[in-house]
C-alpha cells in the first residue's frame, strides 16, 4: 500500500519498532534498580558485620583475656562471630623481624545467613603481656 503526501500516522512496523526501543530502555532501568537494591543491602550486612568484628576486637585485652589458644564463638544482632587467638599469623602478614613469644594474632570471623551476606574477618595482632 503506497502512502500519499495527504495521509499521516504511523505504520504497524513504526510503532512496533518505538515499543521495542522502549521496552528495551525500561529493562535496563529495572535492572539497573534492582542492582542498586541489591548493592545496598549487602553494604548493609557488611557494615553490621564490620561493626561487630570491631566490638569484639575491642574486648579483647579488656573483658577477653590475651591469651594463645583462646576461642570463643557467639551471636550478635542476628549475626555469627568466631573469635581465635594464636601465636602464629599468616604468610601474608609482613610484620618484619620480631622476638619469639612477643606477638598474638587475634581472628575475628562475623558470617551472616542474610542474602548477599559473605563472611567477614578482621585480623589483629597484641603484644604477649609480660609480667613484671
Amino acid at each position: 500500500m503506497r502512502r500519499t503526501s495527504h495521509q499521516r500516522g504511523f505504520t504497524l512496523i513504526e510503532t512496533l519498532v518505538s515499543l521495542v526501543i522502549a521496552t528495551i530502555a525500561v529493562t535496563g532501568f529495572y535492572q539497573a534498580l534492582s542492582q542498586g537494591a541489591f548493592m545496598e543491602q549487602r553494604a548493609t550486612i557488611q557494615a553490621e558485620q564490620m561493626l561487630v568484628a570491631t566490638q569484639i576486637m575491642d574486648r579483647v585485652g579488656v573483658d577477653i583475656p590475651v591469651r594463645a589458644g583462646l576461642q570463643d564463638t557467639g551471636t550478635t544482632k542476628g549475626l555469627e562471630w568466631t573469635y581465635a587467638i594464636s601465636e602464629g599469623g599468616t604468610p601474608d602478614m609482613n610484620i618484619g623481624r620480631i622476638r619469639a613469644n612477643e606477638l598474638l594474632y587475634i581472628y575475628v570471623t562475623v558470617t551472616s545467613d542474610r542474602a548477599g551476606g559473605s563472611p567477614l574477618v578482621l585480623r589483629g595482632i597484641r603484644y604477649i603481656e609480660t609480667p613484671l
